[in-house]
């Protein structure tokens, strides 16, 4: 039997690490400083005074109800270790990763990054990386780009199975953008503009009586 590589151990021993923590590491802060300036930021900030701070989701899982029909294993790895993959449009290498989760049947979330606000937020949250695609695993997040087999081992660490299992009835959740757009600010009647007042005055009629004026 040929014994694992240097490289299989340390990966394994490192996700090993990661998977054990309970304590969700994919946490991400909007902050607003007073003079309107936006940073993103993995670490909460010890000081709010005179900022807005906006707590974005990092891998969410899905609602409990969607793992109903899931087979025991298949359900307690999806409940343990949410899986988050997050893309860009025009990304072959986001395609063939999509593809391959779909294919193995794990149930993910998928996270876009579009706008310079999701650009922003993702270099925050994988410590200043831009490459993509991105997988996380509970916790833990893979080194980016895609790779099958690094992939692979990181779910049979998680205790995914090696093949499809999810009911046939189950939905994917729709791709979201990482950063959610603003909403959008509902008018009142104070910001409907006043009608104008009319800038000259009306012709005069031709069919007034004599001596009488508008």
């Amino acid at each position: 039997m040929k014994p694992p590589s240097r490289h299989a151990l340390v990966l394994s021993a490192t996700l090993a690490l990661g998977l054990i923590a309970t304590t969700p590491a994919w946490a991400i802060y909007k902050i607003v400083g007073p003079d309107g300036s936006v940073t993103f930021s993995d670490v909460p900030p010890s000081d709010t005074q005179g900022k807005a701070v906006q707590s974005l989701s990092g891998p969410a899982a899905p609602a409990p109800n969607d793992f109903g029909g899931f087979p025991t294993a298949l359900r307690e790895a999806a409940r343990k270790y949410p899986v988050t993959l997050y893309t860009a449009a025009q990304c072959d290498a986001c395609d063939a990763a999509r593809a391959f989760l779909q294919q193995r049947g794990i149930p993910f979330t998928e996270k876009t990054i579009t706008t310079q606000a999701d650009i922003k937020a993702f270099k925050a949250l994988s410590g200043g990386s831009d490459s993509l695609p991105l997988v996380s695993i509970g916790s833990t997040k893979l080194s980016p780009g895609f790779s099958s087999s690094n992939w692979d081992m990181a779910l049979d660490a998680a205790g995914y199975p090696k093949k499809n299992e999810l009911p046939r009835t189950y939905v994917r959740p729709q791709p979201t953008a990482l950063v959610a757009p603003p909403a959008a600010k509902a008018s009142t009647p104070e910001d409907k503009p006043a009608p104008a007042a009319p800038s000259v005055l009306p012709p005069p009629n031709p069919n007034a009586p004599k001596g009488f004026q508008f």
